[in-house]
């Protein structure tokens, strides 16, 4: 443990995703000492509940959930307000929590980001660090050797998701369906391009998750401060320098420690934005309205939060076709994964299910709508959700009842079920906020997703949606399986009630990014293109907060690059130490 006053070469604030990456990368050097701090737990390669696959969705809502409020939607003719909103409160952030797959995105998505970064933060030269942290296993041999690219060689291993011989009648229907209905199926999502099903890879191998914990497991010169919470950066005023941070521990007390190199914020998108606030760095406006110097007055702070919105919906298969019975509910099916589990870890209890993800364009659905015509003409006649080839959607199928997904409605207690989400990839809502609710670190953000305030996201979702109920219900294979909804139907027949379907069931994603964009200045965003936050020295934001436009996907490998390209930058100021 550190002790007050403690020095260190770098200390990371927050052993999330990219904080880890950054520490274990630092700590190549055992010269170097490096301090994590960490609100959550220190020891999640330890706790079953976080590496056991199948426990994912149990976790929602638990000791290792920040279960933030957080507003939905904020339109005038509709509001609602959600709580919890998932981030993973525990080493390794929301890559202890998450739901596992690694997908990188598209390469015109990512080459958006030169308008922000430059060319460095563009896909060509990103490729390497999407890849550096993972090695990527096959072990059974089922894919193309070519995939072995996808990993390079680093600390998070990553496989396919096993093929559970019980799923293999959902696959199959599934796939079956799909092609029925002139979809493509592709594996090759990993150069650039994804449109397709595809069977997907994710962060777990042999059974178990891949956490970015494992990047700081065993490593001498890094020590874990858990269980406390950061209170403010200490700035020098008069230089603008920042020197370390102040924490509160368990017992309420206060403890600093002083980094002799640089401090890196790596909180995330909600609590990196509300640090750099409480330490008198942001929107002036808002840090008077809680009485908190100004150091640097800093307006893009807590602004831009993207997410993809997402529109889970649940569908009662012909018993065989689902895993509810095998994961949900005591009994012989169940004792008998559980026992398989316990001898080699296989099986169905150490997958997360989602084995089949779908990357769709819908624009027949889309050009029936007269709005949405109007705004393709608007745009020049290029489509304005994804005008470079990109897909609309990502369409997670899971075949059981996903609790995470469906918490307004009971488990069903009998039958077999496919939950289906709907993730709008390409949204054009304008971004939303994150602000402070208190001065007092120990009190959430406010944090307003602002989901849906263009009706033209509206239109997509509600044809996203019906896109995926003619791949189940009118694909071949899977529409024989299908026995009814749950827990009621969705009104397919009507605009009008499909507009209110979608923002009654609306739901995040759980990819929120952006709240301290990365940028060439102080007027367009808070860090610049070296993560070095605008107007502070020896301070860095290394998460997925610097992200300027949302992937087209997951965004756990997006945030592992930055983590890896973060350390690289910091490698490259400080030469005397990494050669």
């Amino acid at each position: 443990m550190a002790t007050d006053g403690a020095h260190f070469d770098f200390i990371i604030v927050g052993g999330g995703t990219a904080g880890n990456t950054v520490a274990g990368r630092l700590a190549e050097n055992p010269n170097v000492n490096v301090l994590v701090v960490e609100a959550g737990v220190g020891n999640s390669h330890e706790i079953e509940e976080i590496i056991t696959p199948s426990m994912a969705m149990d976790l929602r809502n638990s000791k290792y959930d920040w279960a933030y409020k957080t507003t939905m939607v904020k339109r005038d003719d509709y509001e609602r307000i959600e709580k919890p909103n998932t981030r993973g409160k525990a080493l390794g952030g929301s890559s202890s929590l998450n739901y596992f797959t690694w997908i990188p995105g598209c390469k015109p998505t990512f080459d958006l980001w030169a308008e922000y970064g430059g060319k460095e933060w563009t896909w060509e030269p990103l490729v390497p660090y999407l890849r550096k942290s993972a090695t990527y296993h096959d072990d059974p041999k089922l894919y193309s050797p070519n995939l072995k690219k996808i990993g390079g060689g680093g600390p998070i291993p990553i496989s396919h998701a096993e093929l559970i011989d019980e799923m293999q009648p959902f696959r199959d229907a599934l796939t079956k369906a799909w092609k029925s209905r002139g979809e493509p199926i592709s594996e090759n999502i990993y150069d650039g391009e994804m449109n397709g099903l595809t069977h997907c890879v994710d962060t777990i191998y042999k059974g178990q998750r891949s956490g970015s914990f494992l990047f700081v497991k065993n490593k001498h010169n890094i020590t874990i401060m858990s269980e406390v919470h950061s209170k403010r950066l200490i700035i020098d005023d008069a230089d603008r320098t920042c020197k370390g941070v102040t924490v509160i521990d368990s017992s309420g007390n206060e403890l600093n420690f002083y980094a002799t190199r640089e401090v890196i914020l790596s909180q995330g998108v909600f609590e990196s934005p509300k640090l750099l606030m409480l330490s008198g760095i942001g929107p002036a406006h808002e840090l008077a309205k809680h009485g908190i110097n100004v150091i640097v007055d800093s307006r893009h702070v807590g602004k831009h939060l993207l997410d993809h919105p997402g529109v889970p919906f649940v569908l009662r298969v012909k018993d065989g076709f689902g895993m509810d019975d095998h994961l949900l509910r005591q009994g012989p099916k169940n004792d008998a994964v559980v026992a398989a589990y316990k001898t080699d870890r296989s099986g169905p209890v150490g997958s997360g299910l989602l084995e089949m993800v779908g990357f769709p364009r819908i624009d027949k659905y889309l050009e029936k709508d007269s709005n949405y015509r109007k705004a393709k003409a608007a745009n020049g006649g290029h489509d304005p959700f994804s005008p470079q080839g990109q897909p609309h959607f990502e369409l997670d199928f899971v075949c059981m009842f996903g609790s995470a997904f469906q918490w307004h409605y009971p488990t069903p207690k009998k039958g077999n079920y496919t939950s289906v989400v709907v993730d709008l990839v390409r949204p054009v809502s304008e971004g939303g906020e994150v602000t402070l609710n208190s001065a007092d670190p120990l009190v959430q953000p406010n944090i307003n997703l602002n989901f849906f305030a263009d009706d033209l996201d509206i239109i997509a979702m509600r044809e996203g949606i019906r896109f995926s109920y003619d791949v189940l219900l009118k694909g071949d294979g899977f529409k024989d399986i299908v026995v009814d909804e749950y827990p009621w139907d969705m009104p397919l027949h009507s605009d009008e009630e499909m507009k209110r379907a979608v923002l009654d069931r609306c739901q995040t994603a759980f990819h929120p990014c952006g709240t301290n964009r990365l940028s060439k200045n102080i007027g367009q965003g808070v860090v610049d293109p070296k993560l070095k936050v605008h107007g502070i020295k020896n301070l860095r934001v290394i998460d997925a907060s610097i992200i300027p436009v949302i992937p087209d996907c997951r965004i756990q490998n997006s945030v592992y690059m930055i983590g890896e390209k973060g350390a690289d930058l910091i490698k490259a100021d400080h030469k005397d130490l990494f050669k």
